[in-house]
């Protein structure tokens, strides 16, 4: 048998079961999916989840749950329940059944006449029960020790299964009050059966006091006695319920003594439910004075649910705490205010709550002693009158002064309450308004951080965040974390909200106000990010919208596209500036976030300079890139190639060219042609012309473009090309772009190796230029070509370099991102290196190349010392690509900063292979230098000085004959040469025919430059001729001098020297730099070839600390 606990009136009956029973292992239960749940519905499940795991895996009581997270003891076994039932995949429904909104469906299979029991321990069940039956039905809870309803509570929670309270329809006339005595309530047994529906749950005691009845004579006398100064009450006729509660008015009465006043309670009446254990509680109605009433709602899940906070534990046990405290008064104060001595005029008496019917103990009259002499009897009525009298008047006025006494208490309590009510009050919405903020910030921050993820950074792969799912969707998440910090920014400034934390919740108000200005900067970063999502998009759609094929029309890229990214770069800026603005004035170490992250953002912060200029940059380029791109124009740009065998100013010969045109991003399809089409095809202007003034070493008549490659200076090349182009019927162009093979063999290795279908030839970047010679060169190979492309012009011997050109765009067109990005890098390279060069009409766009060294001009030396060779093979031969040149500078700086130069230049030529032209390389030479530099003297150029001239044959007198034939002329220089400048080690030092005048080459003399004029302006120049024999040596030689070339840098002697390189060639430079005299700086060297310019800087060493 089980052990039963008694339970006193008013006691909490101990919800929880036994802690092992309802222990379970929830670790495998599935999580419920919220991300779609709002951030209200979010904090519920949270909640609820919490609940069900102190239920199932601590051993905190029921009620100690309930309290904390705000729900109640039912809502709480229910959710357990549903969270044990099996769902539809087997497995028990676990955290998803605390959803929102989800219809929990138990899909096991259960015996019908049982009751399901799965989640709920016998003891759980018998609680319940016990308490909703036994303990409601006989002592009604106190408000002090019932659970509160949490305000948070589902609205698909039942609310048909809560008590209704409702008020008594009864009402009282009388002169007097009726003194009442309420009902002994009974003990409750726990563990025994509860009372059946409709039977009563406790009866009181019948009175033991047996009393005699009076008799008829008696009777009479004390009714006539009582008739005398009795007060008269008047009732009216009351109903069956009034009736039975005067009944019961008038037992309290009878058992009754003078001077006890107890406080009744209201009646409530209850609607049982089907199975006993559910009722309907309606609102109570508290008496006050003057017949009005204060209305208390049973429940407020009928009342509009407010916006609610979730709060750290903490804070859940101090709020539920003074919810406590507040009950407690509050039911001491409604206690006070029912409570009354029953005799009060207008007073409204109450009943304790039950939900069970009581029978009434019946009405015993008072018993009298019988006397036999009428005046003693008389007397003692009298007598009794007067005591009853007497003992009325002054009830009634110790009723007046308790009556006083109340109300001056029930104030005094009202105002204890008010006023401390409001306070806890307001400081619990103040604390609730700051974890408002903390929890939209905290969901904007969330958005930001998948972006994060979002977009990853890659140094190896940049087009990596050039995803369009990946950026439409950081668009969308920049847009949400937008509009979450819009709503904290208009929660942080009001002013009400401002005012009750800083009131209420001090010490948050510093960081409010820390927060106001973190909320403006996480908003531009919304705002900028959502812009420059937008820009990328535009840029994803151009890289993969395939910009190279020609095989559509649709443009890459419009007018409004262009209009766009310029607006966001401008907003972009504004936003940089205002987070810098509002970051001034925060104070980092005081941002609540971990160490790590503020490092980040500090670095974040130091970025956003160089982004800020980027930026900058970059809005300047936006118009150049329109103008390329030929947005809303077409763009025509002329394409050479560049033979570097046959090396020219500019890189080398240029036999071929093309129109590379571009409209709204597309390229049209695009083709090479041989020069010598447009040159002598056309309408023939390059017969008979000569090169420009300044040029007149270039003298091989019939100058076209491909000879226009004067200039070392690529942009005086340029327009001099571009203007011989439309001169010869090519049309205006906006831009020249020139290539060296050095280009191809990149992109080759990019891209791989090309089959050339019909040539069995396979090109990689180690043959390239040899198969370009040799199917230009060799006659065999010329006919081979011509036979297979069907064209036996002469532009025929070109069709093998045609054919592999659109092969390597096909391959371009067809290339990877990562691909394209690998070629872009390698073309910046050659670019620098000169190997390839480009120059474009629009201003704009040329002094961009310019500032960024991209322009392949020569110098002005205006900021540092320098200088530049430049050579042109004049020898109508592919003979450069056996010279090799070496560049020797010896520099000495004397005490006034000056300097002297002593150059040497070394053409080796050593003919390896057939070449194709003259033997001799004739090689005209033009070193350029700053243009205050004074020259000094040189050797090794052609004087124009003949050595020797033929002469006429002479006889030699002999004895008895005619004499002898004796040749004279320059015959004797075919062995050697007077000069060191001209080496042959081989002593074959024969300049033979020199090409473009079938003549053969004057044997001058060499001396100093013979060209002391610029072609080029604010620059000094000295060149001329230079001839080599093959496989000989020539030694050039020039010196010069600059004042003032070291510097003055912070008070400390700075000497730069800039060494340029030509295009199409990759010199071997040996400088060193004599910097004794000059006191602080030290003496410098160095050898090794160089691909780009070079720049040398001497600065004295920093001085120790």
């Amino acid at each position: 048998m089980k052990p039963r606990r008694c339970t006193l009136p008013g006691a909490r009956v101990e919800n929880s079961p036994k802690f092992a029973d309802r222990m379970r292992d929830i670790s495998s239960w599935r999580e419920g999916d919220f991300r779609s749940l709002s951030t209200r519905a979010k904090k519920k499940y949270y909640r609820r989840k919490s609940a069900i795991e102190d239920y199932f895996t601590s051993n905190i009581s029921i009620d100690e749950i309930t309290l904390r997270k705000h729900i109640s003891s039912e809502r709480l076994l229910q959710l357990a329940e549903q969270c044990l039932m099996q769902a539809e995949d087997g497995s028990p429904w676990g955290f998803r059944a605390l959803m929102p909104g989800v219809n929990v469906i138990d899909y096991a299979a259960q015996p019908a006449a049982e009751a399901p029991s799965s989640g709920i321990s016998g003891e759980d069940t018998q609680n319940l029960n016990h308490e909703t039956k036994s303990d409601h039905a006989v002592n009604p809870p106190a408000p002090e020790v019932a659970a509160p309803a949490s305000p948070d509570e589902d609205k698909d929670y039942d609310t048909a299964k809560r008590l209704a309270i409702k008020r008594s329809q009864q009402s009282f006339q009388h002169d007097a009050g009726i003194p009442e005595t309420p009902p002994t309530p009974a003990l409750q047994v726990e563990g025994e059966e509860p009372a059946e529906s409709g039977e009563p749950a406790a009866e009181l005691d019948e009175p033991t006091a047996k009393l005699e009845p009076l008799s008829r004579e008696e009777e009479e006398q004390v009714e006539a006695t009582a008739e005398l100064d009795e007060p008269t009450v008047k009732l009216e006729p009351l109903s069956r319920d009034q009736a039975a509660v005067s009944e019961e008015a008038a037992l309290a009465a009878n058992l009754a003594t003078p001077g006890d006043v107890e406080e009744s309670g209201e009646v409530e009446h209850v609607t049982a439910g089907q199975d006993g254990d559910e009722a309907t509680v309606e609102p109570v109605q508290i008496p006050l004075e003057n017949d009005e009433t204060l209305t208390e709602p049973a429940s407020s899940a009928d009342s509009t649910e407010d916006e609610r906070v979730t709060v750290p534990t903490d804070a859940q046990d101090a709020i539920t705490e003074v919810e406590r405290i507040l009950v407690e008064e509050k039911g001491e104060a409604r206690t006070a205010l029912s409570a009354r001595d029953g005799r009060g005029e207008g007073a409204k008496e109450t009943l304790p709550v039950a939900y069970a019917p009581t029978h009434l103990a019946p009405l015993s009259m008072p018993v009298y002693i019988r006397r036999t002499a009428l005046d003693g009897k008389r007397a003692v009525a009298i007598h009794r009158r007067l005591v009853h009298k007497r003992w009325m008047r002054d009830e009634q006025v110790h009723t007046k002064k308790r009556r006083s006494l109340q109300i001056v208490s029930f104030a005094i309590l009202a105002a204890c309450i008010l006023f401390g009510l409001v306070p806890v009050g307001a400081g619990v919405a103040a604390y609730g308004a700051y974890n408002n903020i903390s929890g939209i910030a905290h969901d904007g921050i969330n958005h930001l951080l998948k972006v994060k993820s979002l977009l990853p950074v890659s140094k190896s792969d940049p087009t990596a965040a050039l995803n369009e799912k990946n950026l439409t969707q950081a668009q969308v998440e920049f847009k949400a974390a937008q509009s979450d910090f819009i709503q904290l920014q208009q929660l942080v400034d009001r002013t009400d909200v401002q005012a009750a934390i800083t009131q209420f919740a001090p010490q948050y108000s510093n960081k409010l106000g820390m927060g106001q200005k973190l909320v403006q900067v996480a908003l531009d970063v919304s705002r900028m990010g959502d812009e420059l999502c937008g820009v990328a998009l535009i840029g994803a759609n151009i890289i993969h919208g395939s910009p190279l094929s020609s095989g559509s029309t649709k443009p890459v890229i419009s007018a409004a596209d262009v209009a766009a990214i310029d607006g966001s770069m401008v907003h972009a800026l504004y936003y940089i500036d205002d987070i810098q603005q509002q970051m001034s004035q925060v104070s980092i170490k005081d941002i609540p976030v971990s160490d790590s992250q503020k490092k980040q953002l500090v670095s974040v912060m130091n970025l956003l300079p160089t982004a800020q200029d980027t930026i900058i940059q970059a809005q300047g380029m936006v118009g150049l890139v329109a103008w390329l791109l030929g947005i809303g124009h077409q763009r025509r740009f002329l394409v050479q190639t560049m033979d570097r065998a046959e090396l020219r100013p500019g890189g080398g010969f240029t036999g071929q060219y093309g129109i590379l045109q571009i409209q709204d991003g597309r390229m049209s399809p695009f083709n090479l042609t041989d020069v010598t089409l447009i040159d002598y095809a056309e309408n023939g202007t390059a017969i008979g012309r000569n090169a420009p003034p300044g040029y007149s070493w270039m003298n091989f008549g019939n100058w076209g473009i491909r000879d226009s490659n004067l200039s070392g200076d690529f942009p005086t090349t340029a327009r001099m090309t571009m203007q011989l182009f439309q001169d010869e019927g090519g049309g205006p162009v906006d831009g020249d772009i020139a290539f060296t093979p050095a280009l191809i063999s990149h992109i080759l290795n990019v891209i791989g190796p090309i089959k050339v279908p019909g040539y069995n030839e396979t090109i990689t970047p180690q043959n390239l230029e040899d198969r370009l010679h040799y199917y230009q060169q060799d006659f065999s190979a010329i006919a081979r070509e011509k036979q297979i492309s069907g064209n036996y012009s002469h532009a025929g011997r070109k069709a093998f370099t045609s054919t592999l050109g659109k092969l390597l765009l096909d391959r371009v067109r067809h290339a990877t991102i990562k691909q394209l990005i690998a070629i872009v890098k390698g073309a910046i390279k050659d670019i620098q290196s000169r190997d390839l060069e480009i120059y474009f009409t629009n201003p704009a766009a040329e002094t961009w190349l310019a500032d960024h060294g991209y322009s392949g001009s020569i110098d002005t030396f205006t900021k540092q010392d320098g200088f530049m060779v430049v050579q042109a093979n004049i020898s109508i031969s592919k003979a450069s690509q056996y010279v090799h040149t070496t560049e020797q500078d010896n520099v000495t700086l004397d005490a006034q900063g000056g300097a002297t130069h002593n150059l040497t230049i070394t053409l080796d030529y050593q003919q390896k292979g057939s070449v194709y032209g003259f033997d001799t390389y004739a090689d005209y030479i033009r070193v350029y230098a700053p243009r205050n530099a004074q020259l000094t003297g040189g050797d090794g150029f052609d004087t124009g000085k003949p050595l020797c001239s033929p002469g006429p044959i002479r006889t030699s007198p002999a004895l008895g004959n005619t004499g002898t034939i004796v040749l004279t002329g320059c015959g004797q220089y075919n062995s050697f040469f007077p000069s060191n400048a001209r080496n042959c080690p081989d002593g074959n030092y024969s300049l033979g025919m020199r090409g473009g005048l079938n003549t053969p080459w004057v044997i001058d003399s060499l001396g100093p430059p013979t060209e002391l004029n610029s072609d080029l302006p604010g620059r000094a120049m000295w060149g001329g001729l230079t001839e080599t024999p093959k496989n000989c040596i020539s030694t050039i030689s020039l010196s010069w001098y600059v004042p003032h070339a070291v510097q003055k840098v912070y008070g400390q002697p700075s000497y730069t020297i800039l060494v340029q390189k030509q295009s199409g060639l990759s010199p071997t430079i040996g400088l060193t730099i004599d910097a004794s005299a000059v006191n602080g700086l030290k003496s410098f060297s160095f050898k090794g070839d160089i691909n780009a310019d070079r720049t040398f800087n001497l600065r004295p060493p920093p001085r120790k600390k």
